[in-house]
Formats: C-alpha cells, sequence, structure tokens
C-alpha cells in the first residue's frame, strides 16, 4: 500500500479513536498564499463565496474520510478577534430523524499559525465516542484532560462532530483566520 493509503488509514484510526486528527502543511505553500489572498483578516465572506474558494481544496480531505460522495452542508471562516466558546459538540439537524454523526466531518483549515494564546481549539479527545450528550454531560468532560494543538498556516484539522470542543478568546494581535467546512456523506 502506498504512503497516500497508509495516510488514509492513520486518519480514521486516529478519528476513530481520538476524534480528531491534525495533518500538518496538508495546503502546498502555493495555495495557502492564494487563499490567505482571497481572505483577508477582515473579510466577510458569504458561505457560498467561501465554498466556492475552499471546497476543491479540502474535498479530497473529507472524501479520504467519508467516501467521494461527502458534500459540503456548512462553511464558515473564523478571523481575528474569535470570542471564546465554551465545551460543546457541533450538533446537526436532519430532515428526518436522527442524523447519523459518523458521517459527519468537521475540516479546518488554518490560514495563519494559531497558538494557545490566538484562540486554538481545545479537544476532549475520546468524547465522540459517548454520542449526543446533555449540557451537563458536556461540563462533566470538560474536567477531563484536554487536547489544543497548536496549528501552523496550512495544517489541517480532521474532527468528528461530536468530539465536545471550546476555545479560550484569542489574547494576542495575531491573525488567526480558520476556514472551517462541515461535509457529510
Amino acid at each position: 500500500m502506498g504512503s497516500a493509503g497508509q495516510s488514509s488509514l492513520n486518519i480514521n484510526f486516529q478519528l476513530h479513536n481520538h476524534g480528531f486528527e491534525v495533518r500538518r502543511e496538508a495546503c502546498p505553500p502555493p495555495t495557502l498564499h492564494q487563499l490567505q489572498e482571497q481572505l483577508p483578516v477582515d473579510t466577510k465572506p458569504t458561505e457560498a463565496e467561501l465554498i466556492r474558494i475552499v471546497d476543491d481544496i479540502l474535498h479530497p480531505f473529507a472524501a479520504g474520510v467519508l467516501g467521494e460522495s461527502a458534500h459540503v452542508i456548512q462553511a464558515s471562516f473564523q478571523s481575528r478577534g474569535i470570542a471564546s466558546q465554551p465545551w460543546h459538540q457541533a450538533m446537526l439537524t436532519a430532515a428526518a430523524g436522527e442524523p447519523n454523526y459518523d458521517r459527519h466531518l468537521i475540516v479546518r483549515l488554518s490560514l495563519d499559525d494559531c497558538t494557545f494564546f490566538d484562540g486554538a481549539l481545545k479537544l476532549c479527545p475520546s468524547s465522540h465516542k459517548h454520542g449526543v450528550l446533555t449540557e451537563r454531560e458536556v461540563r462533566g468532560h470538560s474536567i477531563r484532560p484536554f487536547s489544543s494543538p497548536e496549528m501552523k498556516a496550512g495544517d489541517l484539522l480532521l474532527m468528528h462532530p461530536l468530539t465536545i470542543h471550546a476555545s479560550a478568546a484569542t489574547q494576542s494581535t495575531n491573525p488567526s483566520r480558520v476556514v472551517q467546512v462541515l461535509y457529510s456523506a
């Protein structure tokens, strides 16, 4: 099996066991620079514009986990001055019945370096294995040790929607742009 296949297996293993996986330098420098120019710090692209700009870049990562039928459900652009977010799960809505969370994936691309002080995401490893939790149950999990991977520009975070996560308010003036796309299959 080639390195691409091994990489895909490792991502699936990490996602299954921890609920998230960081891919270092996933976005090549020329593509990253183009995205940084298209999405300056103070821009507010519409969801449709954002999807048009990033889907061709991010879809292969989602397809590597969910299969070729992976498609965008939601996209957002977060920029400087990120406010804190309390511990939570990414809750989904379905047209009929309960959504199948295992057929969804959050893909986050860092356009700038993001340290803990820049509002890096905090993640509660393996929390996705507990299914949909009440707010009280989420708070109970939040006292466990967490991971807060520092992201470099071009790094990618793949995350199961039920992985409990939070972020602190930005404590620096550094730009910390992040593109987040929710895929479904």
